[in-house]
């Protein structure tokens, strides 16, 4: 704040300064709206404010004291201290020693402290209201929920555990919420004090160890020495998986695979698993045939034992498939014998057959219809899942492959529930949901041949041009200088040459892919780092646009340049919860909304994904509709701890990206934001989410710190700290447009 008396002392009245009238007509104090009754009057001097320490102090909830024989008043919320040094510049705030321009008074055995850097040192607002002559000092009502009718005792708020009985998987939980701001209010959890307590937001953060198998209560008490407020939760680490009963002898009705149907070629495999009673024989017969024996493990994937899970793998053969076309649906069953006693099951996701290859060709529908169907999927086959729903009700895990590209066409070997099964390498298998795809009824096959390859060059882009006669699958590994495009089932033309290489590029490769004679690598590597990549289909050639670095103006480099801001959350998805009623929703948006500010200060034109509290579709983040204008997309968000982790010790910075590309930008925006805020750097981590899925811009996402920490979320929830937060992602923008000049 500009020193508030600035403005009155350049007018004289009747030759008498304001200054001097100020100093004889009484200054109010007011604090978080209540006016203060003062024993020692507001005073200016040299144009500053002073305040006397121990009204404001008091009046905020602090313990005071005054060594007369060094001459330091202090200030106590709990473990947060501010020590005053009479006639000295140097204080002490928050165990870290400070200088003020104006130096700590005494005046008449009362310590005067000047009010702007003792506001601000305190995480207050600071405002002079001229019609009444009042210095108004405020603290942030954000931190503050509302409080429990019910209660009579201090304000106490639990955010975690909730109020409902929850299962919590781990053996540590960690339970936060908040008390009033700025209070003197002792917060015990389980009969022993919290490990943080922020007094200046109220926000706790402490660790329970719980024990497993057993309903377990967690009790916090907010005390002030003279009432105390008690809030119970209970939460359940449940037992790990336990062996069903032996009597009766029955079957699982949801721990079996496949759980969605299937549709298989001669070859393929069809993994078959029940849990069922342990020490039965059991069996699985697909539709009407024999009944196979199956066999009982320890644990899914574990040794033959007495675990009473029953596993089994059915290769399909040639007789299992009509000559032509998919046979009907049929039905997988497992049957336990135990004594003479069986029992029976048809598993939830039944089997069909074909031989004729490919089972379908398809090709990925325009970019806007895709949404969370574009993802190409990778399965992982070397362990399976019982115990929760997988993609395809195969049983088997996957990994992200890729984001689809519009028009790319498919063979579809199979079929798994609401996906079908690609296969381009041999001992890999991908999926593809039905939806992101339509069948091309009048193609059986592709064959597609490789007749040229064109590389060409402009000032901000390189162009990279393979000609085919119709369009084929592909898989694009990115570096930061490079691609290496895979492209699958292509025949190359003996005329095929490689083409003249441009300026830019070093170095320009076609071969074959080891141990896949279905497959080519084209490698192409440019002499400096791209910003982005866009891959499209014109016809049937297939396009790659590499981005070169802008071009930017050292002084001001943002000038001109398009940034998309996406602030996390919205509407019905509040985002990860806070101590309070706040959620990471608000936080990011006002984050984001700062920073839009300095952006459009700056030179920079902004595009934002949302400007108020509404709903925004996940997909619709990185809109098609601005991909082509956009120079840099940043997505905003605040952390939340999952199960298990160790949150008092974990917090600080984190930023997300996808592409290898985009690995500088997220190293830089990490760097510069822990730097400028001050809080502890954890990592950039390599995500395959949503909102950086786009090749084409830089992408960015950055975790500003924990909501449920007391450290961080200080500067989450303060005004001032989501300035900060905001003036670091603009420093952050700015540095990796300049890395590259």
């Amino acid at each position: 704040m500009k020193k508030i008396v600035l403005a009155i002392l350049i007018i004289a009245i009747a030759g008498v300064s304001v200054f001097m009238v100020y100093q004889a007509r009484v200054i109010e104090l007011v604090i978080n709206d209540k006016l203060i009754e003062l024993d020692d009057p507001v005073i200016i001097e040299d144009e500053v404010i002073f305040v006397p320490a121990q009204s404001v102090f008091e009046t905020l909830g602090a313990y005071t004291r005054w060594d007369p024989g060094s001459e330091v008043f202090s200030g106590k919320f709990g473990e947060f201290e501010v020590y005053l040094h009479a006639g000295s510049h140097e204080v002490t705030v928050g165990g870290e020693t400070v200088t003020w321009e104006v130096p700590v008074k005494l005046v008449d055995d009362t310590v005067y402290a000047p009010v702007e850097p003792t506001t601000e040192a305190l995480g207050a607002f600071l405002k002079w209201d001229e019609e009444t002559r009042a210095v108004i000092i405020s603290t942030p009502k954000e931190f503050d929920p509302e409080m429990d009718e019910e209660q009579e005792g201090p304000l106490l708020h639990v955010s975690y555990p909730p109020e409902y009985q929850i299962s919590y998987y781990a053996d540590s939980l960690f339970v936060f919420g908040t008390i009033q701001s700025y209070s003197q209010v002792d917060v015990i959890v389980n009969g022993e004090p919290v490990d943080m307590l922020n007094r200046k937001t109220g926000n706790f953060l402490t660790m329970v160890d719980i024990p497993r198998g057993e309903e377990f209560t967690v009790r916090v008490e907010a005390s002030d020495g003279i009432d105390t407020t008690t809030i119970e939760r209970t939460v359940i680490y449940p037992e790990g998986l336990q062996t069903m009963a032996e009597d009766p002898l029955e079957i699982h009705s949801s721990h079996l695979i496949p759980g969605e149907d299937q549709i298989l070629k001669p070859g393929d495999s069809l993994r078959i698993v029940a849990r069922g009673s342990p020490g039965a024989t059991a069996y699985y017969q697909i539709g009407q045939g024999s009944y196979v024996q199956m066999t009982e493990l320890e644990y899914p994937t574990g040794p033959p034992g007495r675990g009473g899970i029953y596993s089994a793998v059915y290769t399909v053969g040639a007789n299992d498939a009509p000559a032509e076309g998919v046979s009907d649906t049929i039905p997988v069953t497992v049957l336990l014998d135990k004594g003479g006693e069986q029992v029976s099951r048809e598993l939830p996701g039944q089997v069909a057959f074909f031989s004729d290859l490919p089972y379908k060709v398809v090709e990925v529908k325009d970019q806007f219809e895709l949404n969370y169907s574009g993802w190409f999927r990778i399965i992982r086959d070397d362990s399976y899942q019982i115990y929760s729903n997988t993609r395809g009700g195969t049983g088997y895990p996957d990994d992200v492959a890729s984001y689809l590209t519009a028009g790319t066409r498919f063979e579809v070997v199979g079929s798994s529930g609401t996906y079908y099964r690609v296969k381009l390498e041999e001992d890999e298998t991908y999926l593809l949901h039905k939806d992101a795809v339509r069948q091309l009824e009048d193609k059986e096959y592709l064959d597609p041949a490789l007749s040229g390859i064109e590389v060409s060059e402009t000032g901000k882009k390189v162009s990279l041009r393979l000609n085919a006669d119709e369009r084929f699958p592909f898989l694009v590994d990115s570096g930061t200088d490079h691609l290496k495009i895979k492209v699958y089932g292509v025949d190359k033309d003996e005329d095929l040459e490689m083409p003249e290489m441009p300026a830019s590029v070093q170095e320009l490769t076609l071969e074959p892919m080891a141990g896949e004679p279905n497959a080519l690598v084209l490698t192409i590597q440019l002499d400096q780092p791209f910003t982005g990549f866009t891959p499209s289909w014109e016809d049937t050639t297939l396009t790659f646009e590499l981005d070169k670095p802008l071009r930017v103006d050292e002084e001001k480099p943002l000038k001109g340049k398009t940034i998309v801001i996406d602030p996390g959350h919205g509407g019905e998805d509040p985002g990860a919860p806070g101590p309070g009623d706040l959620h990471e929703k608000d936080v990011v948006l006002n984050m984001s909304l700062y920073l839009q500010e300095l952006l459009l200060e700056a030179g920079a034109e902004v595009i934002m994904t949302r400007t108020e509290d509404v709903d925004v579709d996940l997909y619709d983040r990185p809109n098609a509709e601005f991909i082509d204008e956009t120079d840099f997309f940043i997505s905003v968000h605040a952390n939340a701890h999952g199960h298990g982790a160790d949150a008092v010790n974990t917090h600080g910075i984190m930023t997300l990206y996808n592409y290898d590309h985009n690995e500088k930008l997220a190293d830089i925006m990490l760097d510069r934001v822990t730097e400028e805020m001050d809080l502890p750097e954890l990592y950039t981590w390599r995500r395959n989410i949503a909102v950086t899925r786009y090749t084409q811009f830089p992408c960015v996402l950055v975790e500003a710190g924990y909501m449920m920490h007391p450290e961080d979320n200080w500067y989450i929830f303060h005004p001032r700290g989501q300035q900060q937060f905001a003036a670091a992602m603009m420093e952050g923008i700015k540095e990796y447009f300049l890395s590259f000049e």
